[in-house]
């Protein structure tokens, strides 16, 4: 699994993934590669949400 090509050429600001539990560290670590991302992490059962979001949003901007 390679979250950072989400977070690179991704065009939305929020990104959700259900990882297994063995996967969730991999995502972590993003969070020291992609410091303009915010991570939160919600337990679901034998997986982990995932929710990234962009911190300064520049694709689901309503004009």
């Amino acid at each position: 699994m390679e979250v950072g090509w989400y977070l690179r050429l991704g065009k939305t600001d929020r990104i959700e993934a259900l990882v297994s539990t063995k996967g969730e560290a991999q995502v972590q670590h993003q969070k020291h590669i992609f410091p303009d991302w915010e991570f939160a992490f919600e337990e679901r059962g034998d997986h982990v949400l995932a929710v990234m979001t962009r911190k300064k949003p520049l694709f689901d901007k309503e004009d």
